[in-house]
């Protein structure tokens, strides 16, 4: 179960508190996030996380360099990821099939919306 207070003081501002550090929340996103600002960050954070759990599961590696940009627009996600791998198309497609899979923020969203994913090779970090 997931839980989060919520306080509303003003027009177009709340802060939450759920697990960690409070978080602001504003009507415009000059002024700092807004709650559709985190739906796109909470959605980016759950592909990434799925992408470590391809990783750990399937060929054993604790930590994979990966970077992730969304965008959200009318409907439809755009991610361009870069991941420091070799990325084949066989590998590009079973590492999307585990996120469709397993991103459970994903799961929640609109059948209606679509998605667009880049998966791009990272220069590799020397270890």
């Amino acid at each position: 179960m997931y839980q989060s207070q919520i306080k509303g003081d003003k027009l177009y501002h709340a802060t939450s508190v759920g697990y960690g550090q409070a978080v602001e929340t504003f009507g415009d996103t000059q002024e700092g996030e807004t709650p559709m600002s985190l739906l796109v960050i909470a959605l980016g954070s759950c592909v990434t996380m799925c992408i470590q759990g391809y990783y750990k599961r399937y060929e054993k590696k604790e930590t994979v360099q990966t970077e992730l940009a969304i965008s959200y627009d009318e409907g439809h996600f755009e991610f361009v990821i870069e991941i420091a791998d070799d990325l084949t198309e066989q590998k590009k497609e079973a590492i999307l099939g585990y996120v469709n899979q397993f991103c459970r923020v994903k799961a929640l969203l609109r059948e209606d919306l679509t998605f667009t994913y880049k998966l791009v090779e990272k220069s590799k970090v020397s270890e």
